[in-house]
C-alpha cells in the first residue's frame, strides 16, 4: 500500500469517527417533536383566572406533554411544552412546576412523593438551570386581544 493511500484510509477512518461521535450526541439529544398547536383561552372564563395577574399560570393540554402557559411580571404571555429537552422520547420526559412555583423538574409526584427523571430543571424562561439538559425548551408564540389569548405555532 503506497503511503498516500495510508494517508487516505488514517484521513477517512478519522472522519467517518467524528460522523459517528456527532451522531451518538444527537441520539442523545434529540430535539423535541414538532407538533401542530394552535388553542385559544378566553382569560376572563374562571378556570383562567390566573393568567390575569402577573405571575400567574396554568397548564393545560397541547403540544407534545402539556403546555405551560404564563403571564410573566411584563403582563406578557408565555407558552412552553411541558417536554424536557433532554431525551424528550423518553416516557417519563414531561416537566412538571416544582412544588416552590419557582421553576419546572424533569419528573413527577407520585402522591406526594417525587419521582424524577432526568433531573434536568428550567426556568421559566426556558432555559436550563441544571444539567442534564442543554436545549431550551420548545416555545409556542402567543398573541392577545384583550380577551382571548392565542397560541400556536
Amino acid at each position: 500500500m503506497s503511503k498516500m493511500n495510508k494517508l487516505l484510509l488514517i484521513a477517512v477512518a478519522v472522519f467517518g469517527s467524528f460522523l459517528l461521535s456527532c451522531n451518538n450526541q444527537q441520539n442523545q439529544d434529540d430535539p423535541i417533536p414538532l407538533v401542530a398547536v394552535d388553542k385559544y383561552i378566553n382569560v376572563t372564563f374562571p378556570g383562567y383566572i390566573n393568567l390575569q395577574i402577573p405571575g400567574g399560570w396554568v397548564v393545560e393540554p397541547g403540544g407534545v406533554k402539556g403546555l405551560f402557559i404564563m403571564k410573566n411580571f411584563t403582563s406578557e404571555y408565555l407558552c412552553f411544552d411541558l417536554n424536557c429537552s433532554y431525551h424528550p422520547l423518553d416516557a417519563c420526559s414531561k416537566l412538571t412546576v416544582d412544588s416552590s412555583g419557582l421553576f419546572f423538574k424533569c419528573g413527577k409526584y407520585d402522591s406526594s412523593v417525587w419521582k424524577p427523571c432526568c433531573g434536568s430543571e428550567f426556568s421559566y424562561d426556558g432555559i436550563p438551570a441544571k444539567a442534564p439538559a442543554t436545549r431550551v425548551l420548545r416555545k409556542y408564540n402567543c398573541t392577545f386581544d384583550g380577551t382571548l389569548l392565542h397560541i400556536f405555532n
